[in-house]
């Protein structure tokens, strides 16, 4: 069985777009998103809602348009959680894992995420320039 194929987002930050361009040059046309993922369905139950916003927290780096994984992830979630040992099937477990890893969420897939460092927000930059600054 062949490797699974890597995320571009994930070959850019690791510096192998630039290395090898035409080997990657199919991927040119990927589709991208800059949104953020943002707040849960209005149509989804509290406790999904709930598992929502504990996956946005854990993981940063998703986007708007990983909304319908998140969702069945936090589905999956919910009911393994509410369906305790006794109610949950391997099934089930698996598949929730597998949603966790699509969404870089176990500890393997967690290692192939790299964020860019944030810039620390400037509470005071709303207020304008600082004294003696040029405009």
């Amino acid at each position: 069985m062949p490797r699974p194929r890597k995320p571009t987002n994930l070959l850019m930050l690791s510096g192998a777009l630039d290395h090898d361009r035409k080997r990657y040059a199919d991927r040119a046309g990927e589709p991208g998103d800059d949104r953020a993922l943002g707040p849960p369905p209005e149509t989804l139950e509290a406790p999904i809602r709930a598992a929502w916003l504990e996956i946005e927290r854990l993981a940063p780096w998703l986007v708007f348009a990983d909304r319908l994984a998140v969702e069945l992830a936090a589905r999956l979630l919910v009911f393994v959680r509410i369906a305790g040992a006794g109610g949950a099937t391997p099934g089930h477990l698996s598949r929730l894992q597998a949603a966790l890893s699509a969404l870089g969420l176990t500890p393997i897939d967690r290692s192939k995420v790299s964020m860019p460092a944030r810039k620390p927000n400037n509470r005071f930059k709303q207020f304008g320039k600082r004294m003696g600054e040029a405009i």
